[in-house]
């Protein structure tokens, strides 16, 4: 169902452009302008949702024992401002078909299948082949001669899926919010850390797939990060992909232990200054109070 239908757009792009690379990369903006529409409502949810993390924080402070109710918090504030969990994962699940198509016309109909077989899935109003598609990538010979690619097969010179691994890196920083650059709460240090630490975890797996999977795919999943991450840094900006996680304390004045310490020892200061304040003006009254019995006596 799925894979004939991307199978024939493929062989439409190829015979426009003669570049089956070219064709996937084209096929993916289709597919990306295609999905604008919901891709637009996920980013403008998730903007709200980087707006709400001092609220968020502040709920995850309130109910640390109870995660039930952290939870119904947490989902009575979403809705107050119309943000809907489904609306997230709705183009997700739009291209994994669309994924899973691929992989089979690049892995199981090109790799496969005979020129008769090819030539009676082909719609009518294509052009038959006379051969098999030339399905190789040549762009990156001119660094190196032997970085030849078949987009059929695993990447050989591991280059497409190194960089699938960057880009699911970036794109995942970018969707997350902005570290608090303060934070005391040992539970919100360890979730920055996480957020830091998962999107790592994210490249090793797209890195272990992509490197076994077809060069193709991995030109495919590279395009769409690329331009998913054009449009969300129009849209919510760039995250924390700058950002590195704070933890043990308060950065700027060396640690929570220093700051306490220098909180405790300023009121002190001061209660010493207010102590010695007093005691003068009531040395001065007591002077001023005897000399004034001085003055009646001679009077």
């Amino acid at each position: 169902v799925i894979t004939y239908p991307i199978f024939n757009v493929l062989m439409l792009l190829y015979h426009l452009f003669g570049d089956f690379g070219l064709s996937i990369i084209v096929l993916t903006i289709a597919i990306t302008a295609l999905l604008l529409p919901l891709t637009l409502r996920q980013l403008k949810s998730m903007k709200v949702t980087l707006a709400l993390q001092p609220e968020l924080a502040e709920i995850r402070r309130r109910h640390a024992q109870d995660l039930k109710a952290q939870h119904e918090a947490t989902q009575e504030l979403y809705k107050q401002h119309g943000i809907s969990s489904a609306s997230s994962f709705l183009p997700l699940l739009i291209q994994l078909p669309i994924f899973i198509g691929l992989y089979s016309a690049l892995n199981i109909v090109l790799n496969h299948a005979s020129i008769a077989h090819l030539n009676s899935i082909i719609y009518p109003f294509l052009p038959q082949l006379s051969s098999i598609p030339n399905i190789d990538l040549n762009w990156f010979t001119f660094l190196n001669s032997a970085w030849h690619i078949s987009l059929g097969v695993p990447d050989p010179t591991h280059i497409l899926p190194i960089l699938a691994g960057v880009m699911t890196f970036v794109q995942m920083r970018m969707s997350q919010p902005h570290a608090i650059a303060e934070i005391q709460d040992a539970t919100l240090q360890l979730t920055q850390l996480m957020q830091f630490i998962l999107p790592l975890i994210m490249v090793v797996i797209t890195i272990f797939i992509a490197w076994q999977l077809a060069a193709g795919l991995a030109l495919y999943r590279t395009t769409s990060l690329l331009l998913n991450m054009i449009q969300q840094y129009f849209v919510t900006g760039r995250g924390s992909l700058f950002a590195v996680p704070h933890v043990g304390g308060i950065p700027d004045n060396g640690g929570l232990k220093n700051g306490t310490q220098r909180q405790q020892t300023q009121p002190r200061h001061r209660s010493s200054s207010s102590r010695g304040s007093v005691q003068s003006k009531g040395a001065y009254a007591r002077r001023h109070k005897r000399g004034s019995k001085k003055n009646r006596r001679r009077d």
